[in-house]
């Protein structure tokens, strides 16, 4: 039990990162080339991951071998690019409200693949959660679908479903055990080398404005590295399920920010929006069993479907 208390720590600390690069995003990319700013995020990430390693005398070479390594870092830039081009042609709000839609696909793939069960409190949790963040999005203002552009609502909308497949393969990723610090570096620095390949046709858009070299250090020193870990940690107990109710707090905390540096009004619908999201991380993780926690050597594989055993008799997840 204290392992899980401890990774859903670690889960509201990554949303509390990753809530700051919404408005950090927003005001970048209005100075830096939405798709350099995807990779210059990402290989600042990397290198600091890279550092942490050197320091800790645990660089290895050899977690490039992994196809997951591969798989999800190509993912994740695909999500960013896709992030970056729609924020710079859409609202902040709609970004935030779109891109963590991908609660329901993340609960569905992960009934799918995983075969976990789909109880009534993660289906409560859901509509309850996803409902705070269109009230806090939207602020019910009916004007609001007529903010942005489509094109962007749709890229924003994609990297959203793009991050689902990549939570689900960080799952699988996981559950096969590894050092998790080498294992997010080596994505980030797969993502950055992704990220690189459109700079060539585009004539390599380097910012030459303070201001925006300012940005990309905190979106690549802050919201990326220490986030993506300490998410990556938590899935040894946590159901990306529950993570990604859990990372909706990241939709709060990019609004208070938003107010304070963006002078966006802070207002009832807010603070509303806000409870109902905790509310819905809360319902969700009502009822959730234990999964067993890593041996001393490192991550315990999670079978698709642990035995539990509970009041009711054996439960499967």
């Amino acid at each position: 039990m204290v392992s899980r208390r401890r990774d859903y720590a670690l889960i509201l600390l990554a949303s509390v990162f990753w809530g700051t690069s919404f408005p950090g995003s927003k005001l970048t990319v209005g100075l830096v080339d939405p798709l350099f700013l995807s990779f210059a995020r990402m290989a600042i990430g990397s290198l600091v991951g890279f550092a942490t390693l050197a320091a800790m005398r645990r660089l290895d070479w050899r977690v490039f071998l992994s196809p997951y390594v591969w798989s999800l870092g190509i993912l994740n830039a695909i999500g960013f690019e896709l992030q970056n081009v729609g924020i710079s042609l859409t609202t902040a709000s709609k970004t935030a409200l779109l891109v963590n839609v991908n609660v329901v696909f993340i609960a569905v793939l992960m009934a799918v693949v995983f075969r976990e069960r789909v109880t009534s409190h993660k289906v409560l949790g859901i509509l309850v959660g996803t409902g705070g963040v269109v009230l806090l999005a939207t602020r019910l203002d009916p004007n609001f679908l007529a903010g942005g552009e489509f094109r962007g609502d749709l890229l924003v909308f994609l990297s959203g479903l793009v991050w689902s497949f990549y939570v689900i393969g960080a799952k699988e990723m996981v559950d096969r055990g590894g050092d998790y610090i080498a294992l997010v570096t080596g994505i980030l620095a797969v993502s950055a080398l992704a990220a690189l390949l459109p700079l060539p046709f585009i004539g390599w858009p380097v910012p030459s404005a303070p201001e925006a070299w300012l940005g990309i250090a905190y979106l690549g020193l802050v919201p990326t590295f220490v986030p993506l870990l300490l998410y990556v940690q938590s899935m040894r107990t946590i159901s990306p399920t529950i993570s990604a109710l859990l990372i909706l707090l990241e939709v709060v905390v990019a609004s208070v920010l938003s107010f304070v540096f963006l002078q966006d009004p802070l207002s009832l619908f807010t603070i509303v929006g806000g409870a109902l999201i905790l509310a819905g991380a809360y319902i969700v993780t009502l009822g959730e069993k234990q999964i067993p926690g890593p041996a001393a050597g490192g991550l315990s594989p999670v079978p698709q479907d642990t035995v539990v055993p509970g009041p009711d008799g054996v439960s499967r997840r």
